[in-house]
């Protein structure tokens, strides 16, 4: 809940909030706003040849303190740290965003940015992994985790959702990859590149230029406890049920039948007795009577009333369902009462008729396709999410996080449907924006290595999805880290000569030319395997060569910039917080097909007491002027379900920032201290 400007002056005149000093002016509707100190960090990137985030950084910025009348120029493309001029403390059951002046935002300076209600994110949570919109996720304060990469292994894994920012609308850009994947967000936002020490280092999209390289996923860790199953009780909406009969032992054993003639005869119903002949009843009457409907299992099946056939409540998802489901997704198509699989292929044909009749559905069969004649089984095809007519199927959004056998068996389904193995790759063909997406992502489980590309052609265009059987130059390059491959070569006590000799190299001159980026700024992951291996049995413990073994056994995989495009339009604007124990994991996986995000949004969290530092970044083409005193940002309240166990600045809590004055450097090195 967000405090309104009634409860937060309340709050400041309790003492619970403090802004110091404190305009009633700068109270809005929902906000306070603050403003900009006289003092700011510049970065001496010259000072160092990398960051070694496991080592205190200060000396890499500079404070800089302008005098109260002087001024501060920003220039374009320049990132600095700035602080608030006010002092802001909050209890311990608030938490509070902090986001920048939309004004200021229309000129170029952001202190934050975020990502469009639309953009797709996996979400883990009690349901399972399943693909959500991030604006359903914000405005829900949806409870789970999504797929991040550990910045110390680079190994993708699930962190925790630890907040939720919605902001107002702003500019949004869509960065597009020459694999296909996609991602929408604003002009500040970063994505995440490798510098030449095999470092991350954050690159907003405002300074994004074709051919440059960011970090996707190579591969998706299976959820814990993956598990798939169908459960109509769930998918059924709520105005279908009146329309529904369910039958079977659950329901003809029931004790307590002439408590349900009586519902039947107050809800209209005369026939009671045949009811309870035939052992079913009303899906809504069942369901009000709470034991019944959840003891209701595989047994026991449910149908469209006056229908003939109906479908298990409840089943598990075995690898031919789940293969069917993939089958129909690229060759099927649906009407009120009845599904269609077409396709020439007679073993794919046998195939889809023999699991039909697994479960007693009618199944009428010619040359060229298979016909079921369920309305329950066209209806729960749409339930699970397959989506209608050719450009708008999809991957039920729950399916990913199914186990790996089955989504083998999806895949399968698929490129059996409409797709085609060569000797050197599986292709997918299909005219979906959105099912191109989702195969990019499932390839991202399975840990395959896909791209999409389109061609202009018939009515929607045809997408194309390729899946490589072997290493080549498919997503298998990596920005070359010339500046480590020389220290790693170093530590190793090695020459450049002598190291070729070992590698393999025919000419000593191929690792020089690495070494020294002759014609090149990348390299292949089995060049840097290959190097990797060689210097750590030489110097196992070689900073530079753990540096190396991260790039090649993490889970990154890296792809070039094709375009970034300004749509033109502003949204609206959500952001999530994933620090898990306090630790700033800060990416998350988004957009169509998976690319990596930065979590940006300013949060504040509970029992904070301090200055807060500003992260300033000029993304117009000329300079701008900051004037000590200035607006700078709007600070809303959030009030908590309960307080905090453990709010910022407890001893437990092991916070690194409280009381801070002026914008302070990054402590990040402190999480690699021995806790005590």
């Amino acid at each position: 809940m967000i405090l309104s400007d009634r409860s937060i002056r309340e709050e400041i005149a309790a003492g619970r909030i403090v802004i110091d000093p404190f305009d009633e002016s700068s109270v809005q509707p929902s906000s306070v706003d603050l403003h900009i100190d006289r003092y700011f960090r510049v970065f001496r990137n010259h000072t160092m040849g990398y960051i070694d985030v496991k080592a205190d950084q200060e000396e890499l910025t500079e404070l800089v303190e302008i005098a109260p009348d002087d001024v501060f120029i920003l220039h374009p493309g320049e990132f600095v740290l700035g602080s608030t001029l006010e002092r802001v403390a909050i209890p311990n059951d608030l938490v509070a965003r902090l986001e920048g002046k939309s004004s200021l935002g229309r000129l170029g300076l952001l202190i934050h940015s975020s990502l469009p209600a639309s953009e797709e994110i996996l979400v883990l949570d009690h349901s399972g992994l399943r693909r959500r919109t991030i604006g359903e996720v914000v405005q829900k304060r949806i409870q789970g985790s999504v797929v991040s990469y550990d910045p110390e292994t680079f190994r993708t894994h699930y962190a925790p959702i630890t907040g939720w920012y919605e902001g107002p609308a702003d500019r949004i850009f869509e960065v597009r990859l020459k694999s296909g994947r996609s991602v929408r967000l604003t002009a500040g936002h970063n994505l995440f590149g490798l510098d030449r020490d095999g470092q991350i280092r954050k690159l907003r999209v405002q300074e994004l230029t074709p051919g440059c390289m960011v970090a996707i996923p190579r591969s998706i860790p299976e959820p814990p406890e993956a598990s798939a199953g169908l459960d109509l009780r769930q998918l059924i909406p709520d105005e279908a049920i009146p329309h529904m009969v369910v039958s079977g032992p659950t329901v003809a054993d029931a004790d307590g039948w002439d408590m349900f003639e009586v519902a039947l005869r107050d809800l209209g119903y005369r026939h009671t007795g045949w009811y309870r002949q035939k052992g079913q009843l009303p899906a809504h009457l069942a369901r009000s009577f709470g034991s019944l409907w959840d003891n209701l299992g595989s047994g026991d099946r449910i149908r469209p009333r006056g229908a003939r056939y109906g479908l298990p409540v409840r089943w598990d998802v075995d690898e031919d369902l789940a293969w069917l489901i993939g089958f129909f997704i690229a060759e099927g198509h649906r009407r009120a009462n009845q599904v269609n699989f077409a396709n020439t292929d007679q073993a794919h044909l046998d195939r889809v008729e023999r699991i039909l009749r697994r479960w007693d559905l009618p199944v009428y069969r010619r040359d060229t396709s298979v016909t079921c004649a369920s309305s329950i089984l066209s209806e729960l095809l749409g339930w699970i999410g397959t989506g209608g007519k050719a450009p708008t199927k999809r991957i039920p959004e729950d399916a990913f996080g199914w186990p790996r056998p089955l989504l083998e068996s999806l895949l399968q389904g698929l490129l059996d449907g409409d797709g085609l193995h060569g000797r050197d790759r599986r292709c997918y063909f299909t005219c979906s924006p959105g099912l191109v997406s989702d195969v990019l992502r499932l390839a991202q489980r399975l840990g395959i290595r896909a791209t999409a590309s389109f061609r202009d052609r018939a009515r929607y265009g045809l997408y194309q999805v390729s899946m490589p059987h072997n290493e080549h130059k498919l997503l298998t390059g990596v920005p070359l880290p010339d500046r480590l491959l020389v220290r790693a070569r170093e530590e190793a006590g090695l020459r450049q000569n002598q190291a070729a000799a070992l590698a393999g190299y025919s000419r000593p001159t191929d690792l020089c030319n690495i070494e020294k980026r002759s014609g090149r700024d990348v390299v292949r992951f089995a060049t840097l395997r290959r190097l990797g291996e060689l210097y750590a049995g030489l110097a196992p413990d070689s900073p530079a060569v753990q540096v190396l073994q991260r790039l090649t056994d993490g889970d990154l995989a890296w792809d070039r910039v094709a375009e970034v495009v300004d749509t033109g339009v502003e949204e609206p604007i959500y952001d999530i917080e994933v620090r898990p124990d306090g630790r700033k994991i800060e990416n998350f996986v988004a957009g169509s097909g998976g690319v990596f995000v930065s979590n940006t949004a300013g949060f504040v969290d509970a029992g904070w007491n301090g200055h807060l530092t500003l992260e300033l970044s000029n993304v117009a083409n000329l300079p701008i002027t900051l004037y000590p005193g200035m607006k700078i940002g709007q600070i809303s309240f959030l009030r908590m379900t309960t307080e905090a166990d453990v709010p910022y600045g407890s001893k437990a809590a092991g916070s690194k920032y409280q009381n801070q004055r002026g914008p302070t450097p990054s402590r990040y090195f402190e999480n690699f201290k021995p806790r005590t």
